[in-house]
């Protein structure tokens, strides 16, 4: 647990070393909320009762890795939504599949370019999750900075129009650190062409 955490410690002081350095025109409270957010995440992943790794990766896991914070990564979004949407089987990870609807569509501008996203809805809820919507995406880091399989944003069922996508916020899904667990696989329309360089990184 020593080994734990002192890694954990480190984890902390890098946060703390980002809000540092933040310009005059960015916002020191949404930086700080984000760097806790990522503690919060590593400290879950050093939990042995909440910890998605196998007993293998446990005890030689060094911590997650993020790109900076970065607040041009953090947009607005027109939600359009997708009225009698059909059931449709989404891939997942280990061959298998699982029911979803398409939810609505997300447009917003990053780096002067348009650009859209699928928001997905899984048929099947657990209890809990009856408002939990999921925008899996690929993008330009993908399978070199980040996951191989894609990152993912969560969001809830509002009547708003507008919503926040906050790439800062974007996870790897479980099953990239544990074989025990399956993910979906982004849909094709959800391939970003651009380098989305904030969120969780990813190292085997």
């Amino acid at each position: 647990m020593l080994k734990q955490g002192k890694a954990l410690t480190s984890i902390l002081l890098g946060a703390l070393s980002l809000l540092g350095a933040c310009g005059p025109q960015e916002d020191p409270k949404y930086r700080a909320e984000i760097a806790n957010h990522r503690a919060a995440l590593n400290e879950q992943f050093f939990d042995p009762a909440e910890t998605p790794l196998d007993s293998t990766s446990f005890y030689t896991w060094k911590g997650l890795k993020f790109f900076p914070i970065q607040e041009k990564y953090k947009v607005k979004a027109q939600l359009t939504l997708i009225e009698n949407a059909n059931v449709f089987e989404l891939p997942h990870s280990h061959q298998k599949t699982k029911p979803y609807k398409q939810y609505g569509k997300l447009k917003f501008e990053l780096e002067g370019k348009a650009f859209e996203l699928l928001v997905l809805e899984q048929e099947v809820k657990k209890p809990g999750y009856e408002n939990y919507l999921i925008v899996p995406f690929t993008d330009e880091t993908t399978g070199k900075e980040t996951y191989g399989a894609g990152r993912y944003l969560d969001l809830e069922k509002s009547d708003a129009k507008e919503v926040i996508l906050d790439f800062n916020l974007s996870y790897n899904p479980y099953c990239a650190y544990n074989e025990a667990y399956t993910c979906p696989i982004p849909p094709k329309e959800n391939n970003l062409s651009l380098r989305i360089e904030a969120g969780m990184k990813y190292t085997k």
